[in-house]
């Protein structure tokens, strides 16, 4: 007796990504299933609590266990398929973990917590009237322009 197929939901799954998954080993012993749509996660302004509503709405609404929950970009993909794998008791990253990765300066004094070669890094005054790096440093966001960094989020 085969095992029975598990229940991927993938957020955001689109064509391309579809092929990609279908051709990964065992593909034959998933189900896909879509899990908000690209104008949900792309377009306008990002909501995430109406997002999670969103997503909860489906996933509490299928008739079956969900086995993962996936996705294959950045914010907000990677933050919903955090908080929903916890929620919903699937393997994933924590949420902290993946906003550690994304936010550029956080990012760096971790790196610096476990490297000692690591890029020059420091905070962008934004209150400034013309806000730049600080001396001998690129921008935080990899653009000449700097980015904003929550007034509560760790700093040096």
């Amino acid at each position: 007796m085969s095992p029975r197929p598990r229940n991927v939901f993938v957020v955001g799954l689109d064509e391309a990504n579809l092929r990609t998954l279908r051709a990964v080993p065992h593909a034959e012993e998933l189900r896909l299933h879509p899990l908000l749509t690209i104008e949900e996660l792309q377009h306008g302004e990002v909501d995430v609590p109406d997002l999670i509503d969103k997503a909860r709405h489906v996933l509490d609404g299928f008739d079956g266990p969900v086995d993962a929950i996936v996705g294959y970009w950045d914010f907000p993909v990677s933050t919903l398929v955090a908080l929903l794998a916890k929620e919903y008791g699937t393997r994933a990253t924590s949420l902290e973990s993946v906003v550690k990765c994304e936010h550029k300066y956080w990012s760096r004094l971790v790196q610096r917590e476990v490297v000692t070669e690591h890029p020059r890094f420091g905070r962008v005054d934004l209150d400034t009237a013309d806000p730049r790096p600080p001396e001998g440093c690129a921008s935080p966001c990899g653009s000449s322009r700097p980015c904003r960094t929550p007034p509560n989020w760790p700093t040096e």
